[in-house]
């Protein structure tokens, strides 16, 4: 189902600020974080990656996939604002 939405520039910066909450605090309470940051596998610039020694469980691919749509959406708004 589709829906049609007016919002303000500002209304959507807060929701963007939201879904970022959202991933750092309920989707990530379980996955490597370090400075306001999730870090998901293949996020480190170290070839060694330091947060993702072994392969994700279940539960911590289903946090991942969860927060890459989320991070998506996220994107996807910021651009309206942002042109």
């Amino acid at each position: 189902m589709d829906m049609t939405v007016t919002l303000t520039a500002a209304e959507i910066a807060t929701l963007v600020e939201a879904l970022d909450c959202y991933e750092y605090w309920e989707l990530g309470q379980d996955l490597p974080r370090n400075d306001g940051a999730v870090f998901l596998p293949g996020d480190s610039f170290d070839p060694t990656d330091p947060y993702w020694l072994t392969a994700p469980t279940a539960e911590e691919s289903q946090a991942i996939e969860a927060i890459k749509r989320t991070s998506a959406l996220a994107h996807r708004m910021s651009r309206l604002v942002s042109g």
